[in-house]
């Protein structure tokens, strides 16, 4: 079967859906850091839809730090991929074509390349999808952690780069010595205010080393602000052979995904915006309601029902969310608790839309493995399950289920211990400090939930001494001990 590429996009099997644009005049006019699955998912997908709408220069360069290799992956298919939507027994498949260039950052010839593409004066806008540790900030304050080995290599001058912060520092200085203008930059990540990070941590890494490039990025340099969503796992080999299969021609860097897309943006930018409206993105006055509800509702449920899930041995999130135990309690813990501390935003309503998030994750056709969702948690669980439970509790509530849900990221990750069998290695960049915790406490579960509540970088200062403790001592005796499906049963009768 031959590669997908610009050459054989004209012989695809019949009936497949190409790009309704002549790609050889697509210009390149913005980037994207981060050119992983949900990327081409979602934001590829919404420019594509963008330039069928209206064409204009805004093909896209995409660059990685890190796996994947963009030019193992896309750079044979000429920046072209497929993308297959699943619900049920229903698939739709089509040809992505808004990326045009693609480069890895392996050496410093590609850091220059990168630096050169981002410090180009066509590029008005950059997005990213760095992962929630790819800030390198401390997840319970949002500052920047300058202990991160990354943020140290790029402070001591690394070539090439070897974050995000350390190549958009390099690009921006650049631009600021060649007047090649402002740029927007647009965190698409999972975290709190992610605009409002990136400027923090970025701002604050450039402070330290020139002031001048600082005082330029105040007046030239917009962050927005925004809320995306979709969920896009990790492509399988059978998703690659299928969607090669559909298409005709074969695809190593086809996607899969939900039907189900949203994506909301701070209408603030530094220079030209793309019309992503045209493909049903909303350009708002303020983000953060639609992103606080998201976080809470259908990334909370995300990731308690596959830490949960993962402790009953099931290996998909969809299992979990049909789990008669585990569906109930995170429902219930949605409505009755995480409701209260959800603000307004307008097209948003509250019981719609818990409705709607777990039946989404329940979608058996889209093959999210809960070890997949468990990764990075320490670097999740703050916006997500912290921040509601803290709020209940400053309200006189209490712990109720949003302890539950924040004990079983900890019991998840503690099941890294020898001391609670070692029944996988947990992928967060917490992992060492919490199972080294749970090895010296030992069965006293009072001592433990303290030691681990402790931890400042994910619980800041103020649980220490809340009912929360004793909830979790409680949640880490009855998940880690014995039988965890039955103490669950015993949560759904107490609580539901």
């Amino acid at each position: 079967m031959q590669r997908l590429s610009q050459d054989t996009l004209a012989k695809l099997s019949p009936g497949s859906r190409r790009p309704h644009y002549d790609r050889t005049k697509l210009a390149i006019g913005m980037a994207h850091i981060g050119v992983g699955a949900f990327h081409r998912c979602h934001q590829g997908e919404f420019t594509d839809d963008m330039l069928e709408a209206r064409f204009g220069s805004w093909g896209v360069v995409g660059i990685n730090l890190r796996p994947p290799l963009l030019t193992d992956i896309l750079a044979p298919q000429d920046g072209l991929y497929s993308r297959t939507l699943r619900e049920g027994a229903s698939a739709q498949t089509r040809v992505i074509g808004a990326i045009r260039k693609v480069i890895d950052i392996r050496d410093p010839t590609d850091g220059e390349a990168a630096i050169s593409a981002l410090a180009a004066p066509q590029i008005k806008v950059v997005t990213m999808t760095l992962t929630e540790k790819g800030y390198c900030h401390i997840p319970s304050s949002g500052a920047l952690d300058w202990s991160r080995p990354d943020v140290i290599c790029d402070r001591d001058g690394a070539s090439p780069p070897a974050s995000a912060l350390g190549l958009l520092a390099l690009a921006l200085e650049r631009r600021r010595r060649t007047g090649a203008g402002g740029l927007t930059l647009i965190s698409c990540d999972n975290v709190p205010g992610n605009g409002a990070l990136l400027r923090s941590v970025l701002t604050a890494f450039i402070a330290a080393q020139s002031s001048p490039l600082a005082a330029w990025i105040e007046t030239n340099v917009a962050f927005p602000s925004t809320m995306v969503d979709r969920i896009a796992p990790a492509p399988t080999a059978e998703d690659l052979v299928s969607a090669s299969e559909t298409i005709g021609a074969r695809d190593e860097a086809a996607v899969v995904g939900e039907p189900f897309r949203q994506w909301v943006i701070d209408d603030h930018f530094a220079a030209d915006r793309p019309p992503w409206d045209l493909a049903g993105a909303q350009f708002v006055a303020d983000v953060t309601p639609y992103e606080l509800i998201k976080m809470r509702v259908l990334n909370a449920a995300q990731s308690t029902l596959s830490h949960l899930g993962a402790l009953l041995g099931h290996a998909f999130s969809f299992q979990a969310a049909d789990d008669p135990v585990l569906a109930p309690l995170v429902r219930r813990m949605l409505e009755r608790e995480t409701a209260g501390t959800l603000p307004h935003a307008p097209g948003m309503r509250i019981a719609p839309y818990i409705d709607t998030s777990l039946s989404r994750i329940a979608n058996s056709a889209i093959r999210h493995r809960c070890h997949q969702i468990g990764t990075d948690g320490s670097q999740k669980i703050v916006q997500r399950l912290v921040n509601p439970l803290r709020e209940r509790l400053a309200a006189r509530h209490a712990p109720g289920l949003l302890a539950l849900a924040v004990t079983s990221w900890l019991a998840y990750v503690l099941c890294g211990a020898r001391r609670f069998g070692n029944r996988w290695q947990p992928d967060d960049p917490m992992a060492a400090e919490v199972i080294a915790i749970g090895e010296q406490t030992g069965d006293d579960f009072d001592g433990l939930a303290r030691a681990l509540i402790g931890i400042e970088a994910v619980f800041g200062r103020d649980l220490r001494d809340s009912t929360a403790v004793p909830a979790i001592a409680m949640h880490l005796r009855g998940l880690l001990t014995g039988d965890p499906q039955g103490y669950l049963r015993e949560c759904l009768v107490e609580y539901v």
